[in-house]
């Protein structure tokens, strides 16, 4: 099932018809409509300037046997080959005006005296019929007369997302940035998905052991979400606010001590959203203080009521962290290890900071100078602590605990 989200930008006085309908997807684009058979030919029309890929054509409701062309549109070097054998009016930049027969489209010439030109400096004349849009010449056998659907997939048309979020009262902001390759006057939508190639495998005899096997990959359905864009878009970069509205989050400092940095070093800034309102397309989000551009990251498509952290934005400047180890027993099943972490604040104010530190799945046996809330998570081998470091100190955290040799 489909699940769009309709932003409404402009209302027009009049009732534009568009019978083709633009899907964008991050990197390309898939225009969608419908075609008419008279006398057993129909023609689509592909826009100007458009790159496409005419392999990726689709058409339902035809007839068996409808033989499908693509003819490319017209450019300097088709024009060239169209007039080969033929004379052409010539004006060269010094100003002279000639008739010259063209023998390529490299371009070469020949002018009245026999004489080859090659890539002469100046502008052709062409005449006859111009072309520049590409066309699907489809011919269906017995004369057919009736209507069909396509789709055909174009190249460089994209879209985006770019977010902008403010620390101070977590607003956010979201633009979407859309490039096209021509002008539309609507009908356009944007797809936020997450799409993949996906393929069939056969159930094949094994005659050996007179069983059947088969493969199935494991894909996963992409979850789409549609936009639908009312307003004209102009061919080159567009920009259109879809986005204003404060979520609930929360700012943290994470000392990731397993970096394995000796000295101090600036502890991370992370920033968590807790079960965002909206679906939020994948893009680049900024993260900002005040006027003060902060770090940025991007994420994924986003449902509605996820929560999501962004980790590392940024270094801090005065808070800051390091950890020492030392191996302080070995025997015959067990290493025993020790760690000091020192956390320090360079600030005015208490600080709260989360130290987290990767310790291995066959840790055991913790024994901890920190009275507060300790935790392990087995599955990942990481623990966690939050302390509260106060102005100008260094505080410092130990933790004793061993690890079994592996099997």
């Amino acid at each position: 099932m489909r699940k769009g989200i309709t932003f409404a930008i402009l209302i027009f006085l009049a009732v534009v018809s568009f019978s083709e309908q633009l899907y964008i997807f991050n990197g390309f684009s898939i225009l969608t409509g419908e075609l008419t058979f008279e006398g057993g030919v129909a023609v689509i029309e592909v826009p100007f300037g458009i790159q496409v890929s005419p392999e990726t054509l689709s058409v339902l409701d035809v007839p068996k046997s409808t033989v499908i062309n693509f003819i490319p549109g017209d450019s300097v070097q088709s024009l060239y080959e169209k007039s080969i054998g033929k004379e052409i009016k010539y004006f060269f930049d010094d100003g002279r005006v000639e008739m010259l027969e063209v023998i390529s489209s490299f371009p070469v010439f020949r002018n009245s005296y026999g004489e080859i030109l090659v890539n002469p400096k100046g502008s052709p004349v062409f005449t006859g019929e111009f072309n520049p849009n590409g066309q699907f010449l489809l011919t269906a056998p017995d004369s057919f007369n009736g209507r069909s659907s396509f789709a055909y997939q174009m190249r460089n048309n994209s879209w985006t997302v770019k977010y902008s979020l403010s620390l101070e009262d977590f607003m956010i902001t979201g633009l979407m940035v859309v490039y096209l390759e021509f002008d539309t006057e609507g009908n356009v939508t944007l797809v936020s998905s997450n799409p993949s190639y996906g393929y069939a495998m056969r159930e094949m005899a094994a005659k050996a052991a007179n069983e059947s096997y088969s493969v199935s990959p494991a894909t996963s359905d992409a979850e789409t979400r549609l936009y639908d864009i009312s307003v004209p878009l102009k061919r080159g970069t567009n920009h259109i606010a879809f986005l204003c509205e404060v979520f609930a989050g929360k700012k943290r400092l994470v000392f990731r001590a397993n970096r394995g940095e000796s000295g101090f070093s600036g502890v991370d800034i992370d920033v968590s959203l807790d079960e965002v309102p909206i679906d939020l397309p994948s893009g680049n989000i900024e993260i900002w203080s005040g006027s003060v551009y902060i770090g940025s990251a991007g994420i994924g498509n986003i449902a509605a009521g996820e929560s999501i952290t962004l980790q590392s934005i940024a270094r801090s400047i005065e808070i800051t962290g390091r950890r020492s180890s030392v191996t302080t027993k070995v025997d015959s099943s067990h290493r025993y290890y020790k760690n000091t972490y020192y956390l320090r604040n360079l600030s005015e104010e208490t600080i709260d900071v989360e130290i987290e530190d990767y310790l291995g799945q066959n840790a055991d046996q913790f024994l901890t100078n920190f009275g507060g809330r300790f935790e392990y998570v087995k599955e990942s081998g990481i623990w966690s602590a939050t302390i509260s470091v106060k102005p100008n100190e260094t505080a410092e955290v130990e933790i004793e605990y061993r690890i079994r040799y592996a099997n």
